[in-house]
């Protein structure tokens, strides 16, 4: 298949998501982990040019933040993933060419690499002239990672499954996190096979958690966010739990790990309470942002 005329481009900004609940219910016969979480996107995104090319999938990929973590081989990306499942599909040889302005931390627990992939797939469907749908680019996105369907949708959702069942839920628009970043990256099957050694959690449903986010009741949300991955995390990382104190300490409304870890997020009740604890904990991480919410995981930058 050829295109007319010159390769177009689209840029687009992929949001990076917190995981306000997280419940893990055990390995599937897949080898995935049966998971509730409930996911919120926030305003921390990675910058993503897409065009065609006429072979080949080039990736560019420019570290803006300082940290000392090396930007992944196209062969290890999650974009390079995107592109050959949306190859397969179309049947299409067309190539890309991807330049990613990277913030989002790698390993970090926020869906990075998921909300690139997130964005190829939505690029694409409009550069190949794809016309595919909803429920087939959702399902395409299933097969590319477990996080890759929400950041199709993006907001507030419920994902159930291995993640790539979402449901959107309402919840106030404008949440405000003070974000502890650190620059060494946690591997989330490192994190998900303590897990399994420690054993499972205690059951803790996320219905309180809907209801809260539903209501608006901030502090309530505050009280209620909870991750069965914190004490796998916290094992393989010590500091972790005495940076999530120092979090509650500084006037947090509650404190949790996002995903896998290592980031860890606090949710303030506005922008000024985020600022202040941002400057209590600042020490205590490599980095320290402060986010707001983001209504969707892709956006159009131009």
């Amino acid at each position: 298949m050829a295109l007319n005329g010159p390769p177009r481009r689209i840029r687009l900004r992929a949001n990076s998501k917190l995981n306000l609940f997280l419940r893990v219910m055990g390995r599937r016969p897949d080898d995935y982990h049966e998971i509730e979480t409930i996911l919120h996107g926030i305003d921390l995104g990675d910058d993503i040019e897409v065009a065609t090319s006429t072979a080949g999938i080039e990736i560019e990929m420019i570290n803006a933040v300082g940290a000392s973590s090396e930007m992944p081989p196209a062969e290890q990306n999650l974009i390079t993933t995107a592109v050959r499942c949306l190859q397969a599909h179309s049947g299409i040889g067309l190539g890309v060419r991807a330049k990613v302005i990277k913030r989002v931390p790698l390993g970090a627990g926020l869906g990075g690499g998921s909300a690139d992939a997130a964005a190829i797939v939505s690029a694409l469907n409009e550069l190949w002239r794809l016309r595919l749908d909803a429920q087939s680019l959702t399902a395409i996105a299933a097969t590319i990672g477990s996080d890759v369907p929400y950041c199709l949708v993006g907001g507030t959702c419920l994902a159930t499954g291995r993640g790539e069942a979402v449901t959107p839920l309402p919840a106030p628009a404008n949440l405000h996190f003070v974000l502890g970043l650190s620059d060494v990256p946690l591997m989330t099957g490192d994190v998900y096979k303590m897990a399994d050694e420690l054993g499972p959690a205690p059951a803790v449903g996320s219905a309180p958690m809907s209801l809260a986010l539903g209501a608006a009741d901030v502090a309530e949300v505050g009280a209620l966010l909870h991750n069965d991955l914190e004490p796998a995390a916290f094992q393989l990382r010590p500091e972790l739990a005495a940076r999530k104190q120092q979090m509650l300490a500084g006037g947090a409304l509650g404190a949790c790990l996002s995903g896998s870890g290592p980031t860890l997020f606090a949710l303030a009740s506005n922008e000024g309470h985020a600022r202040q604890i941002a400057s209590r904990v600042r020490q205590d991480f490599d980095r320290v942002m402060v986010a707001t919410s983001a209504l969707r995981s892709i956006e159009l930058l131009d």
